[in-house]
């Protein structure tokens, strides 16, 4: 039953399940094969709880991922309600994008330990994140466009398009160093102006 005790003691051990999981992962374990007993010794339940409020380890790895998306959008949301039409705002939306994928840890652990893995996720199978983005993005955008605060826009491609840039700046190792924020501001800037200028 949704919504009642047994409802919220189920969603609490999920998430108690998916908090021990991404520490085990962060500290080493996605290439572990005993880390369903790193995760249930960590959680403080047995296997047979694991497996029932969290499954397999590809459950819990789908299910960190989609929780982890969900937290990035509702961090997404209110800068995309501050939207604007100028290089100033594009420059800071993809300084906050880009600086919160470098900056987090599960994923940096994930692409540090199976890259084989994490790499298709946002690489060859990128639609589902791509189209989850774009449709939290195309009532805000549309609210600025029926304002006249923008132009009107592809949302779809939009989003698209800075998720693929957003991704080469992350996984992309050259001479620049983006985890440093001015560093990639000035990046940014000058790459947006650039293309500006092109079109």
């Amino acid at each position: 039953m949704v919504g009642g005790p047994r409802g919220d003691a189920s969603g609490g051990m999920r998430q108690r399940i998916l908090d021990a999981a991404a520490e085990c992962l962060i500290e080493g374990g996605f290439a572990s094969g005993r880390i369903l007993s790193a995760i249930a010794r960590k959680a403080g339940i047995s296997r047979p709880t694991l497996y029932k409020y969290g499954g397999t380890v590809e459950d819990i790895r789908h299910a960190l991922v989609e929780r982890e998306l969900t937290r990035f959008l509702e961090a997404l949301a209110p800068r995309l309600e501050g939207m604007s039409w100028t290089a100033d705002y594009a420059t800071d939306l993809l300084v906050f994008v880009v600086g919160y994928a470098r900056g987090h840890a599960l994923l940096n652990a994930a692409l540090r330990d199976v890259p084989e893995i994490v790499l298709p996720e946002f690489t060859l199978n990128a639609d589902g994140p791509i189209r989850r983005i774009s449709e939290l993005a195309a009532p805000i955008v549309q609210r600025h466009i029926d304002a006249g605060r923008i132009p009107p826009v592809d949302v779809e491609m939009l989003t698209d398009a800075l998720f693929r840039i957003t991704l080469s700046i992350v996984l992309i190792r050259g001479p620049y160093d983006f985890d440093d924020p001015e560093v990639l501001r000035r990046y940014l800037r000058n790459a947006l102006g650039m293309v500006a200028e092109l079109a």
